[in-house]
């Protein structure tokens, strides 16, 4: 594809997660190039907030940090290794079992009060990105058929199979957190969100279950 071709491949990809109410959180792929173009169409969809989860070696000469009037936070997940020949079960436990409180620095920014939509990028859109966002949906309460639908329409890499098995994927992982540590919201304040924190995420949706966020924030 031509250069066009691919920031405007890239702009498609900002895609709005479903389940939020009072601001519109986007999920997709992290740009190559930040032109104006970028940022004009970062503006139009009213994001004024950009959650970066690339390595610093991913990130090119011109960091999204540099576009006027955007709160960008970097925020690499695997920390220098290279997940590739891990399978995307491995790759979900590394990030969950290692990335615990880096996973919660994301949810953080989302949960900060601030003007303006937020958006959630990476490298290909998918496993990293993917797996804020899932944890994000599970802990409002969000349908896990449309939690793992929606892991399984960004994660296209073809070495991690078709769909339905990074569906399952994801779904056995969300079931291994239950399993572990009650539920997702328990993992989440067990790696450093404060009830606080997770009540201001709750607010957001339309899918919070005010009656079982008030015990978590007061014992938090």
């Amino acid at each position: 594809m031509s250069p066009v071709q691919v920031a405007a491949a890239e702009l498609m990809s900002l895609r709005p997660v479903p389940g939020f109410g009072t601001k519109t959180i986007y999920r997709g792929v992290a740009p190559q190039t930040t032109d104006a173009a970028y940022a004009g169409q970062l503006r139009l969809r009213g994001i004024t907030t950009l959650i970066d989860l690339r390595e610093p070696r991913e990130i090119p000469h011109e960091p999204l940090g540099d576009i006027a009037g955007l709160r960008y936070r970097g925020i690499p997940l695997y920390c220098g290794q290279n997940p590739s020949d891990r399978t995307l079960s491995q790759n979900q436990r590394l990030l969950l079992d290692g990335r615990g409180a880096r996973l919660v620095a994301a949810l953080r920014v989302i949960a900060q009060p601030a003007e303006g939509n937020t958006a959630v990028v990476c490298q290909s859109g998918g496993k990293r990105t993917g797996l804020v966002i899932a944890l994000l949906l599970e802990a409002m309460g969000v349908a896990r058929e449309l939690i793992i639908a929606d892991y399984a329409s960004a994660v296209r890499e073809p070495g991690y199979g078709l769909p339905g098995h990074v569906a399952n994927t994801l779904n056995g992982t969300l079931d291994w957190l239950v399993e572990n540590y009650g539920s997702v919201t328990g993992y989440l304040l067990s790696k450093g969100l404060t009830g606080a924190e997770l009540h201001r995420l709750l607010e957001l949706g339309t899918h919070a279950r005010a009656s079982t966020v008030r015990p978590l924030v007061a014992s938090s």
